[in-house]
């Protein structure tokens, strides 16, 4: 998670790639493999940009790659086994609200500081909430969409 400009707290653009990649391969089935090119047309992630994060993506164990000319990419295992945690570890590291919660002690006001049980709380429920959104659901939620079934989430634009 970065800071940019008038935002707190936000995915990087190569993490929201990630989860574009992600969903789409495993729309695809959980064994197809899918060529570069038409995930990259599918999911308005430049070409040169979808091999970075590939790399990412297989490094964590959530994506596989072939070479050749039957080759292309694939989940590396059950879309209802991976979930947005995976995805935005694969990609910006572990999630960290406060480096006071990397390890105790670490800040030496960690047990004065009013804030601290409110960083660790913020930081469990978000993990919660991440660790609850499996790949699969996001998929089935994708294709309700497709088909005008459910509404997009509404966007915050603070």
């Amino acid at each position: 998670m970065v800071t940019l400009r008038g935002y707190v707290l936000q995915i990087s653009r190569k993490t929201d790639y990630a989860v574009r990649i992600m969903i789409e391969l495993g729309a695809s089935g959980n064994e197809e493999r899918v060529p570069a090119k038409l995930v990259s047309r599918r999911t308005g992630v430049p070409k040169s940009f979808l091999y970075k994060i590939m790399a990412d993506l297989v490094r964590a164990g959530l994506a596989r790659t072939y070479a050749g000319a039957t080759g292309g990419i694939s989940l590396a295992k059950p879309a209802r086994e991976i979930n947005m945690r995976h995805i935005i570890e694969a990609i910006d590291g572990p999630i960290c609200f406060n480096l006071c919660l990397i390890k105790p002690g670490e800040c030496p006001r960690d047990k004065v500081c009013p804030a601290h049980g409110f960083w660790a709380d913020l930081q469990t429920n978000v993990i919660a909430q991440l660790e609850a959104a499996t790949l699969d659901t996001l998929v089935a939620e994708g294709e309700l969409l497709k088909r005008g079934q459910i509404r997009a989430p509404i966007e915050f634009h603070g």
